[in-house]
């Protein structure tokens, strides 16, 4: 026997201290309507039963949610404002009883929203008074993002519908985030691929290079971040905002900036260079006819530069500011401060490309791609590395397959995957450096695992063996490090803060616009998932479980 419960030395009776009906309505099923009970009011007590009419049972009190059981177990105690459950259940010592209640009042997505439960009178009892649901939700500490309108449109709702109601009756202001700053351009840049058009679209038009620029033009204002606003729950308790960040402006030798206005001027005749949300550059410009190699040998430049033909294998090309390839980039070695395109492809096991800009290619076959800004695919990446801070957007009719995407930000493509080749790996939300080091980890674990089962199937599983207990040890620190590592950029690596995780990874997507095959895993943030079967048109999301959405498109 519990020690809430304890059966009376002799049998006794219990008085139910509140009422309870059913309600016959025509257009819906019958109703149990209850009375609404007050904190700490008693539900129901044990008390002696007339000696004419004896129980046969022995009787016991329990209590069940919300509800507490008096010292001397005779009498049940309501915790909180609400309708009581009642229910009876028997066993070999007797009838127990147990109330649970029904709260009036909860509170629900992090004391944003406060929802009234609501049941009708009992017949002969008076309703509930605007005025009273007012002093309840005081009780309960709720005192802000409601009006005695919107109680009285409640309690008017359950009177007129005869059934019970819940409903919002109270709603928090969510905090409103500040601005980043950003550059404001004086004149058109062209377009820039990667952004999102009024249409919802990305725009794929090709990025203007080498605009003209003269001496103390003014090329753009540096705009300052704003605060935003905090947010309130509906217990009045303050949500702070996120404030816009200044942005860690990159400019050139060739670009001034006045701190006070935010203007930003050439400092010398040149070209445009490197047009980001970050970084702006004037520069000369250097043209190279024909290929990049034995002929010219590796190129380094303080400039941009615009290639002609292609980058051969072997050699390498620096440029500090945007890098035009109008062929293809062989098993080379790229190093662009600016933004990269290449009109053609990118080919190679041996071709490493770092891009501190944009990159945009129309196609890549196997090499490793870094971006610190956006990334472009027009066509295809066939078992390619590429990972990018800013987000990765395929054409619609593009093909990602047997390669991984990883980004910062979010990712669009075509298809993703393909129906007899290695896994398509597509990983949004995190920081690329720290999946790379959760990959490695994997494979490190894999190893190990398949070394634990050559052990087994030699030595058995009685038998214990030194070197086996190191890899039992290894796969448990792996785990654990697997376990512990925060993919979440801005976040710290080896800790998890549910609110900003939760409010970075809310922007997140992969959008596949085409096919999205079986076997292609997807990871956004620190949740993962395989799909198990083909999709098309699809956007995968979080929900604040963290539990992939998939949403049609």
């Amino acid at each position: 026997m519990s020690n809430d419960e304890e059966k009376s030395t002799s049998p006794l009776i219990a008085e139910i201290l509140f009422r309870t009906e059913t309600l016959l309505n025509k257009k819906s099923p019958p109703a149990q309507v209850i009375e609404l009970m007050r904190k700490g009011v008693q539900l129901v007590r044990l008390q002696e039963p007339e000696k004419k009419n004896p129980p046969l049972l022995f009787t016991r009190l329990k209590a069940g949610e919300h509800t507490s059981l008096s010292s001397d177990k005779k009498t049940l105690i309501a915790e909180i404002d609400g309708y009581p459950q009642l229910s009876r259940e028997k066993d070999k010592n007797g009838e127990i009883i147990t109330i649970t209640m029904i709260p009036i009042i909860s509170l629900e997505n992090d004391k944003m929203e406060a929802v009234v439960n609501l049941y009708p009178p009992v017949s002969s009892f008076p309703e509930l008074a605007t005025e009273t649901l007012s002093e309840i939700l005081a009780a309960n500490k709720i005192t802000f993002g409601y009006s005695l309108a919107q109680l009285n449109n409640l309690l008017k709702s359950c009177r007129e519908k005869n059934n019970p109601v819940s409903e919002v009756a109270a709603r928090g202001l969510l905090p409103l985030d500040g601005k980043n700053s950003f550059l404001r351009f004086a004149f058109d840049t062209g377009p820039i691929p990667g952004k999102l058009m009024q249409n919802g679209k990305i725009d794929f038009r090709e990025r203007k290079m080498f605009m003209a620029i003269n001496k103390n033009q003014v090329i753009a204002t540096l705009v300052a971040p704003t605060e935003g606003t905090p947010g309130t729950t509906v217990t009045d308790e303050h949500i702070p905002q996120i404030p816009g960040k200044k942005i860690s402006l990159s400019i050139s030798d060739g670009v001034s900036l006045d701190e006070t206005t935010g203007l930003i001027r050439a400092s010398c005749d040149g070209t445009l260079s490197s047009v980001t949300d970050t970084s702006i550059k004037v520069c000369a410009r250097q043209s190279i006819s024909g290929d990049i190699d034995y002929n010219t040998g590796n190129v380094e430049s303080h400039g941009a530069i615009e290639i002609s033909g292609s980058v051969r294998p072997g050699f390498k090309v620096t440029s500090r500011g945007d890098l035009l390839i109008h062929g293809n980039i062989n098993d080379a070695l790229i190093e662009c401060g600016g933004n990269l395109v290449v009109k053609g492809g990118i080919t190679g096991k041996q071709c490493s490309i770092n891009v501190k800009g944009d990159a945009d290619f129309s196609f890549m076959e196997h090499g490793r791609l870094r971006v610190t800004g956006k990334v472009i695919i027009r066509k295809q990446a066939y078992y390619s590395k590429i990972m990018a801070d800013g987000e990765i957007h395929g054409h619609e009719n593009s093909q990602i397959v047997a390669g991984v995407l990883i980004s910062a930000e979010s990712i669009s493509t075509g298809n993703a995957g393909a129906a007899h080749s290695a896994p398509t790996l597509i990983a949004a939300g995190v920081a690329p450096g720290r999946y790379l080091r959760h990959l490695k980890m994997r494979s490190q674990l894999r190893e190990l695992e398949h070394k634990r089962l050559l052990f087994l199937q030699r030595y058995g599983v009685d038998r214990k063996i030194k070197k086996q207990k190191s890899i039992e040890e290894k796969i448990i620190a792996l785990y654990q490090n697997m376990e512990s590592l925060n993919l979440i950029p801005g976040t710290s690596p080896g800790t998890v803060n549910d609110i900003i995780c939760r409010h970075y990874l809310s922007r997140i997507s992969i959008t596949v616009q085409g096919t999205i095959f079986q076997e292609t895993e997807l990871q956004i943030g620190n949740t993962a998932t395989l799909m198990k079967k083909k999709r098309k048109a699809i956007r995968f999301s979080l929900n604040r479980e963290n539990i992939f959405i998939k949403t049609n498109l």
